[in-house]
């Protein structure tokens, strides 16, 4: 998760203070130069940085195994039991990782054109 901040840190650090003075001076309060100057152009980072969130906490295997109980249950703990004393069920395992991993393509299809943008722009410093 700290990748996620620091995306976040370096978009927002590189948003142009002339145009947060600029915004203070005709008048508008803070949070309106935050909502309507500020956000917009961060727009790309927080996609990036929000697809990255989700793609982690979607992935988190272990949380889950450990502190997740028998009734609620993600698919990538579930594909554990086809794994058997007996034999292992090949299909059923890829099968369940492939729905696992339906969610986040079709969410980076969506998303492709801010995270190309929001991971290039975010991670170079000026």
């Amino acid at each position: 998760m700290p990748m996620v901040i620091w995306i976040l840190m370096s978009y927002f650090e590189d948003v142009s203070v002339e145009l947060e003075q600029a915004s203070l001076v005709d008048g508008f309060p803070l949070r309106h130069t935050f909502r309507r100057i500020i956000l917009p152009l961060a727009k790309p980072g927080i996609a990036a940085a929000s697809l990255l969130a989700f793609i982690y906490a979607w992935n988190n295997f272990i949380f889950a195994l450990v502190l997740g109980s028998s009734k609620v249950q993600p698919v990538t703990v579930s594909a554990l039991k086809f794994i058997t004393a007996e034999k292992l069920r090949y299909g059923d395992i890829a099968a369940a990782c492939l729905v696992a991993a339906i969610p986040i393509f079709i969410l980076s299809i969506y998303a492709q054109r801010y995270m190309v943008r929001g991971l290039s722009l975010g991670a170079v410093k000026k």
